[in-house]
């Protein structure tokens, strides 16, 4: 059965942490957020789609902050 998150697994779970956690490294390396950040749930649900569809977290710090016209 899914879970609420969409997810199946602990592994699964686990694997979208480490992901995120590279995608905010990337983030703060690029200077799109400082420290501390607090990561709301449409915040999470918006990267675990990043995720879902296979993007690497640098592609999703870039997806994430471009400049929409």
């Amino acid at each position: 059965m899914d879970s609420k998150s969409g997810l199946q697994r602990m592994e699964d779970v686990h694997e979208l942490t480490g992901w995120i956690s590279v995608w905010y490294d990337q983030a703060v390396a690029a200077r799109f957020i400082n420290p501390p950040f607090v990561l709301d749930d449409a915040t999470a649900d918006r990267l675990q789609g990043y995720f879902d569809v296979g993007l690497t977290p640098d592609d999703a710090v870039h997806a994430f902050f471009c400049l929409m016209h």
